[in-house]
């Protein structure tokens, strides 16, 4: 009959608590990298609009900013306020007269490959 196994953890406890630290430090420059996306995302919707037949509401996409203690977050759309971004939800989504022309996902599909990229270059970076 065996005595048990013992394994041992203190690296694994020890990179925990690095992960910790580092996911800390890591906030500011992870808000950086989707602030970037956001922005990515909102100069592609422009354009997009730009160069339809809603060209009126080009320049209305923009972002804001969701950050919290522990969190980023960006919402990128026609912000209502602006001149033509009342057009967003036709253009996006149409209605029965027409419209629903605009593409929402293209741009996220664009972007993310650079999103996780920029993610995992900075993981790597701040990683011991």
């Amino acid at each position: 009959m065996s005595d048990g196994v013992s394994i041992d953890t203190s690296e694994l406890q020890s990179l925990a608590v690095e992960f910790g630290k580092a996911s800390a430090k890591l906030l500011p420059a992870v808000d950086k990298v989707a602030q970037k996306a956001a922005q990515n995302i909102k100069d592609d919707l422009n354009a997009q609009a730009a160069g339809s037949s809603f060209r009126g509401m080009a320049g209305s996409v923009t972002y804001d900013r969701a950050f919290s203690r522990g969190s980023v977050g960006y919402e990128v759309g026609p912000d209502k306020d602006r001149r033509g971004g009342a057009l967003g939800n036709i253009f996006f989504f149409g209605t029965s007269r027409g419209g629903g022309t605009g593409d929402l996902d293209a741009p996220l599909r664009e972007e993310e490959p650079r999103f996780i990229k920029a993610l995992g270059d900075l993981a790597e970076d701040s990683l011991p």
